[in-house]
């Protein structure tokens, strides 16, 4: 883990930091996993039965053995090297442009967005006060040497909680309905899931704080709940970073590039 401190978040230099890297915020594009290759269009086969079963025969001789055809084409679907969705693919060039370019991820400044930016300090002070806790907040941190992966924490808890080193996000949503939901009945979108399993991915964090803040609320308005460190969202990182790797590396050389040219 490698931490940045000595700049400010949505700085010019911090948004060059990130350029090109891959972000807990698109932790479920960056992760999606791959799904079966469709059936190619020149499948042809015919059929033979004999003392071992059923067995399908393609046009390039190869055999496959199944009960019927719909068993035999996941067979065959299952040899073919995997498809990916658009949204990784899309993110992909979206990164791959950031080297080419040069050019740090643009910010959105969507008023959800801007709604969020000038509340996250008074949630982070209210969150600070009701728990007891001392929140710190680097600009960047880096998985490791590398530097392809890495997030802008909205906090890290100054020492332990409760013998965990744990992080923070925080979120102001947009509408009331939102925050509601989330403190009557803890709804959380995938997203933010992913968002804070891929931040302990990164950090190798026990666990992170999930908060939300309305200050339009004139009851409660703070809750948060504390998500333990899940194996198997690391388990699925370490596999997405390497393929993620690999077919990014793939996509820059058809431009003639390299992953830290854009710094």
């Amino acid at each position: 883990m490698i931490t940045i401190n000595d700049i400010k978040q949505s700085s010019e230099d911090w948004f060059r930091l990130k350029a090109g890297v891959i972000s807990a915020s698109r932790a479920a594009e960056f992760a999606s996993e791959p799904k079966l290759a469709p059936m190619p269009d020149d499948f042809s086969y015919h059929y033979m039965k004999d003392n071992d079963g059923h067995h399908y025969y393609m046009s390039d001789g190869s055999k496959f053995q199944g009960k019927n055809k719909s068993e035999v084409e996941l067979e065959i679907r299952s040899t073919l090297p995997p498809v990916y969705g658009d949204m990784r693919q899309g993110y992909m060039a979206e990164l791959v442009g950031q080297i080419a370019t040069g050019l740090p991820p643009e910010e959105m400044n969507f008023k959800q967005c801007e709604w969020g930016k000038e509340y996250e300090d008074a949630a982070r002070a209210f969150f600070e006060i009701e728990m007891g806790l001392d929140v710190e907040v680097p600009a960047f941190i880096y998985k490791d040497e590398d530097k392809r992966c890495g997030i802008s924490p909205d906090g890290l808890i100054v020492g332990e909680y409760k013998g965990k080193k744990v992080g923070l996000e925080l979120k102001c949503p947009f509408t009331t309905k939102v925050f509601i939901e989330f403190v009557t009945c803890d709804k959380i979108k995938n997203e933010y899931i992913e968002q804070c399993q891929f931040s302990m991915w990164v950090t190798g964090y026990d666990a992170w704080f999930f908060a939300n803040y309305d200050p339009r609320v004139k009851t409660k308005n703070l809750h948060y709940i504390l998500i333990d460190r899940d194996q198997s969202y690391m388990d699925k990182y370490d596999r997405a970073y390497i393929e993620f790797k690999k077919d990014m590396d793939l996509m820059l050389s058809k431009l003639n590039l390299q992953f830290g040219e854009q710094w």
